[in-house]
């Protein structure tokens, strides 16, 4: 029977450093699941699908998701799904669960965000080996000086001064203050914050590398109505989209124009007539705080070049007309897989009335957001409403 997918549980599990981390990739795993499952009402033999988020290179083997399902309870033949679309494949999860019900293919679907970076001893210069071999690697580019051009290009293009870059993610840490699952929070010293890193990106304005997990549980939401205890949260609409390879070949650092394009067709699908209008929150992948900029226009959110003072002026905080990112974003939780999960579990409890935030009142639709690759080439996008 070919139904609506509804998020009907979630689960999270505290962030930290992995040289900190007191609990194993598969307790993780299991941690986050037993809170999804708990949430969701619905009982472990009732899944009929996992679908377990992998980034080829980063983990410890080659399909994590046949390691990780034996140890996560289920009923014994319960299909298993490993997706692996590197920095996407967390975001890739919940839309993935909603096209499997949706086609008819499954009822109740888990998805489980393993933390990805407690693999590799040096991941730094795993990710470095990212970076595009033909051009990239020979001039001895690493993931920051390309994660550096996108401010570099905005901040040039529209006049964006340097503390306006800070100003974001300093707003980014305030608002990991109240999130009790987050990594970093404004207790970060402003030294080492200020520490240049690559022109115009300074520490502060960077993703730590966290651990930590997520899961979800995605139900057909006939079967939710019935038996979830919680509001439930109908994804009505999702999309990836993915930009050349080279670094060489973007045409514009200053803008993200596939997810504009990506956000048109999700906009269409879910009927959004004007985005800063129709959405009550907003949760954007920042793993460089000035993304979130960036990502508000190409949402179209705002004007191109705007965003900053949609900050100044506190529009995007709690309070403001659309928060942007009260979980602190990935700029202050990035736990791999499950960081790219994390924007559509953050919306997702604030449309339950649920968020571990701050609630934002009266909540009724909002927009999630994951990106990947070196140069930001791939993303995904999730369009939840609250079912009434």
């Amino acid at each position: 029977m070919k139904d609506h997918a509804v998020i009907s549980g979630v689960g999270l599990t505290k962030a930290t450093s992995p040289r900190r981390q007191t609990m194993s990739k598969y307790e993780l795993c299991r941690l986050a699941v037993d809170r999804a499952i708990e949430h969701s009402g619905v009982s472990r033999g009732e899944i009929d699908t996992v679908i377990i988020g992998d980034i080829a290179g980063f983990e410890a083997s080659s399909v994590s998701a046949k390691t990780i399902a034996p140890h996560l309870g289920l009923s014994p033949m319960t299909t298993v799904i490993p997706i692996s679309t590197g920095g996407t494949s967390g975001g890739h999860l919940p839309n993935q669960a909603a096209t499997l019900i949706k086609a008819g293919f499954a009822e109740r679907v888990l998805c489980v965000a393993p933390n990805t970076f407690d693999g590799p001893v040096d991941l730094q210069a795993v990710i470095n080996t990212n970076s595009p071999m033909i051009m990239e690697q020979p001039l001895g580019m690493g993931a920051s000086h390309m994660g550096a051009f996108f401010p570099a290009a905005y901040q040039e293009t529209y006049g964006i001064s340097d503390e306006d870059l800070m100003l974001v993610a300093t707003k980014n840490r305030a608002d990991a203050d109240f999130n009790p699952y987050a990594h970093v929070n404004s207790t970060l010293d402003d030294k080492h914050a200020d520490r240049m890193i690559s022109t115009p990106l300074r520490l502060g304005m960077t993703c730590p590398v966290s651990s930590g997990a997520i899961a979800l549980v995605v139900t057909a939401e006939s079967l939710a109505r019935a038996e979830s205890p919680n509001p439930l949260v109908r994804i009505s609409a999702h999309g990836s989209i993915s930009d050349g390879y080279l670094g060489g070949k973007r045409r514009d650092f200053s803008k993200f124009e596939v997810v504009e394009i990506m956000a048109r067709r999700a906009y269409r699908e879910a009927q959004i007539l004007n985005p800063f209008d129709d959405f009550d929150v907003a949760e954007l992948f920042n793993p460089l705080a000035p993304m979130e900029y960036m990502m508000m226009e190409a949402f179209g959110l705002c004007e191109y070049g705007t965003a900053p003072t949609l900050v100044k002026d506190g529009t995007t905080q709690f309070g403001g007309a659309l928060p942007v990112n009260l979980s602190g974003g990935i700029v202050c939780t990035n736990p791999g897989l499950a960081g790219q999960i994390a924007p559509v579990a953050h919306v997702a409890l604030q449309l339950m009335d649920q968020s571990v935030t701050r609630q934002v009142e009266g909540a009724k639709r909002g927009l999630a957001h994951s990106a990947g690759g070196t140069f930001f080439q791939f993303h995904t996008v999730t369009v939840m409403e609250q079912v009434a």
